[in-house]
């Protein structure tokens, strides 16, 4: 993929004002969220706050496609592309809605979250927010 390096070092310089360490990587991001939602394709197998932990990736995603000043750099076009992609993807495996506390405080993201799983991710899900999935092999 070729992004620009004028918008890495944008994404780079939010991210660190932001309190993550000097050296985050756009394209790393990109590639944990990839990763991510594969998993999920999979079958998410850790824990739940191990999920939500995990979507922090797609937070801080979200932080540097909200920034005014990265909007018109050469490469935030093509990211934004590569996001989306995956965004459709997480979009087609992540399709049971869970109910948050406070909603508008999270992104669509948090609001939903992969149809099968492992036996703890599952249980998690049904005791604290009373939705079941599909349980699947551990590997």
């Amino acid at each position: 993929m070729g992004i620009a390096n004028e918008f890495l070092h944008g994404y780079e310089e939010v991210q660190v004002r932001a309190g993550r360490r000097e050296g985050v990587s756009a394209l790393r991001d990109l590639a944990s969220w990839r990763q991510f939602v594969a998993t999920c394709q999979e079958g998410y197998d850790d824990v739940l706050p191990e999920y939500f932990h995990d979507l922090r990736v797609r937070d801080a995603i979200e932080r540097g496609l909200a920034e005014d000043s990265l909007r018109g750099t050469r490469g935030f076009d093509d990211f934004w592309r590569a996001v989306h992609d995956v965004d459709e993807r997480f979009r087609k495996i992540a399709t049971v809605p869970i109910r948050l506390a406070d909603p508008q405080a999270f992104s669509w993201w948090h609001h939903v979250v992969p149809g099968k799983g492992g036996e703890e991710f599952a249980r998690d899900l049904e005791r604290h927010f009373a939705v079941v999935i599909d349980v699947v092999e551990e590997r």
